[in-house]
């Protein structure tokens, strides 16, 4: 897929893939907490243009994501851009964060967990096609 767009921040970059898609990455052994994930979404709903989009999560494999974050993301305002999540993890503590996130989070819009990007990206795009149909 071709970036359309992109906002970049010292700790991760937001990419607008299609008119359907955008990806995030974030760089480093750090804690995305309330703050940042503030960020990333503003970030989404900019390169949305304030809509429902579809929203691909990559961190290294030592980022980590903290309870503040998790509970802003689950949130109404957290998921107002989101139609749903895919999550690539890349070891098992971030494994168990994503799970943590969803059993303990419950967020409303469809979220899953992949080992891999190619996954994670035809899942999101099998949904945004079930969504036009209906």
């Amino acid at each position: 897929m071709k970036i359309l767009q992109e906002i970049i921040f010292s700790y991760a970059k937001v990419q607008l893939l299609d008119a359907k898609l955008v990806r995030i990455e974030v760089f480093g052994e750090l804690v995305i907490d309330g703050k940042r994930t503030k960020e990333l979404n503003d970030a989404i709903g900019i390169l949305s243009k304030g809509k429902e989009i579809l929203v691909l999560m990559m961190a290294e494999e030592l980022t980590q994501v903290n309870e503040e974050a998790m509970a802003f993301s689950a949130s109404e305002e957290g998921q107002r851009y989101t139609i749903a999540d895919a999550m690539v993890v890349k070891s098992i503590t971030q494994r168990v964060m994503a799970n943590l996130y969803l059993s303990l989070n419950k967020p409303q819009k469809p979220s899953k967990i992949f080992n891999s990007e190619k996954d994670a990206v035809k899942w999101l795009l099998s949904l945004e096609k079930v969504r036009v149909k209906v």
